[in-house]
């Protein structure tokens, strides 16, 4: 029997759950906001699962690691496949078991597990669809199993973000020197225009760049001592205009000026320095 929902409602666990009970065979469709996910059962087993990406479509991984050549699995699907792609190649020595094993987890990882932290979206089942033998590995995993390892996935997910730098958080460059370390473009162009007076989220705004990525990236230049965090924005010094400030130090209204902090001094004068090199 054909179903259609929403997660609000019923979520993706409770689905494959009631799956595997059941022992289903069909497509599994989740409305993601990136696109559709597909992930096909067969008496209650997960068999394949894939993402919108088609990068991660099962022949664009195989030869995209470069473990089988395009034209090897051009002519088995040619020919018609009768059997998973991936039993096809491991009978005729084309590839190992630990491959597929590798390639079966990363369909899970990226088809099915991250699906766990959706908290909406829309699901459809459609039972007994033909079996997507171009996209199986020939390996099977129990509902049940899948949905506990999702579950513990994304606690882990949830733990690292939190320890992440916070959106809202602000750093510095702590150095002018070129780093001796290798670096992604996203890190370049973070420790070029990371800013005392600019948080993360703003940060990746002006680098149109996602804000998880952002933020996995400052924790790495953090760690390497590149950049550190400061405890709020700091904004450039402005000029003071001729004639409102005396030598003793009190201005015009006769109010004595606090001391400057010493470490905002040093801040302030590296980032000065920043501006006059660039």
């Amino acid at each position: 029997m054909a179903m259609l929902g929403d997660l609000q409602e019923f979520s993706l666990g409770d689905l494959l759950h009631l799956m595997e009970k059941g022992k289903k065979s069909g497509q599994l469709s989740v409305w993601a906001p990136n696109g559709i996910y597909r992930i096909w059962l067969y008496q209650g087993r997960v068999i394949a699962a894939l993402p919108p990406e088609e990068k991660h479509r099962l022949e664009n991984l195989l030869t995209g690691s470069r473990l089988v050549d395009s034209q090897v699995i051009s002519q088995l699907v040619a020919r018609g496949l009768e059997e998973p792609l991936g039993r096809c190649l491991q009978q005729q020595g084309l590839i190992s078991p630990v491959d597929l094993v590798k390639l079966f987890r990363h369909q899970l990882q990226v088809g099915l597990y991250c699906l766990f932290a959706l908290e909406a979206g829309q699901f459809s089942f459609l039972p007994n669809v033909p079996l997507p033998y171009q996209e199986m590995t020939g390996l099977s995993k129990e509902a049940s199993a899948v949905v506990l390892e999702g579950l513990q996935q994304l606690k882990q997910d949830q733990r690292r973000e939190e320890n992440l730098p916070q959106p809202d958080s602000y750093f510095w460059r702590t150095s002018l020197e070129l780093p001796l370390y290798k670096l992604s473009p996203l890190e370049w162009s973070i420790l070029e225009q990371v800013s005392p007076s600019r948080k993360l989220a703003d940060l990746a705004r002006a680098l149109g760049a996602d804000l998880l990525e952002v933020r996995y990236a400052c924790a790495r230049l953090a760690k390497l001592g590149l950049i550190a965090p400061c405890e709020g924005p700091i904004a450039m010094p402005q000029p003071s205009l001729a004639g409102t400030s005396k030598a003793s130090g009190a201005n015009n209204l006769g109010e004595t000026r606090e001391p400057v902090k010493p470490s905002l001094v040093s801040r302030l004068s590296m980032l000065l320095r920043s501006i006059r090199e660039k």
